[in-house]
């Protein structure tokens, strides 16, 4: 087989059980924040406010944070490298395994069927065996395109899927700080400051009666249901997003990229102008 040297690729190497784990936490995050999300939206087609921000924020942090940090700390132990060689491929991993698979042993390369925890692949071995370790990778084409022939599944719906949303999901700290941070700071002091005037006659007012203590804390209680509001709207629309570019990916695959770059403003819109414009029109109303 004729294939150049390339790499090295960064991936995630999963033994089937270490996958079962990551899957598992990954879709109790997945079903912690939907089950939230649904109680959200009760709330706000009845007019109520049944959940309540303290057993909300705590079921977030046990269903949803916790297995965060574990699978976080899963990808972080299951890290490695593969090196595309015209002779074979090699997988590294940081403790000094060292596993050389050559060409002639392999038969096929296969996507994983659902991308949980993440996109990844499946070396089938002409023993009709799976290779001992799956890769996860953000992005397989690279290394699909590099293994040549037996990168067929480089067209395949789910690795088009996996490749244009990471060409176009990308977040880097200021975007988090820029969504989860500035967005709810600012209209939760909207509200706090609403607050303030209404029930204190000032802006200081509260600080000035009670002290700078009982400030604070008004100011947390009206910024903690602000940030899991905005928390759990843009999650609902995050998966509504992730299931069109997914079904796009399968049923239109021309329009893979195109739906997902139309997805991907469309939530920013939805979370940058249109939620704070209807939370303007209800404060003004």
């Amino acid at each position: 087989m004729n294939v150049d040297a390339s790499g090295p690729f960064p991936v995630h190497a999963f033994t089937p059980r270490l996958r079962a784990l990551g899957a598992l936490l990954h879709a109790g995050v997945l079903g912690t924040l939907c089950y939230f999300t649904v109680l959200l939206f009760r709330d706000v087609l009845a007019g109520s406010q049944e959940t309540q921000p303290g057993p909300l924020a705590t079921g977030l942090a046990v269903g949803g944070l916790l297995p965060l940090i574990a699978l976080r700390l899963l990808h972080l132990g299951t890290r490695a490298t593969v090196t595309v060689r015209p002779e074979g491929l090699v997988l590294t991993q940081p403790g000094g395994a060292h596993f050389e698979i050559p060409f002639e042993a392999l038969a096929s390369v296969r996507p994983w069927r659902l991308p949980i925890p993440g996109p990844g692949l499946t070396l089938m071995l002409r023993t009709g065996r799976a290779f001992d370790y799956g890769l996860e990778l953000q992005d397989p084409a690279p290394l699909l395109t590099a293994l040549g022939p037996l990168g067929a599944a480089r067209e395949h719906p789910l690795v088009r899927y996996a490749q244009a949303r990471s060409a176009k999901w990308r977040r880097r700290w200021y975007d988090w700080l820029l969504k989860y941070g500035f967005v709810p700071g600012v209209i939760a002091a909207i509200f706090f400051r609403a607050h303030q005037y209404i029930s204190f006659g000032g802006a200081f007012g509260e600080w000035q009666m009670y002290g700078l203590q009982a400030y604070l804390f008004t100011f947390v209680r009206t910024w903690l249901p602000v940030f899991l509001a905005l928390l759990l709207f843009g999650c609902f629309w995050r998966a509504l997003a992730e299931a069109l570019c997914f079904g796009a990916a399968w049923l239109g695959p021309r329009w893979t990229r195109h739906v997902r770059t139309g997805a991907e403003w469309t939530c920013r819109a939805l979370y940058y102008i249109a939620l704070p414009g209807f939370l303007a029109m209800r404060l003004l109303a």
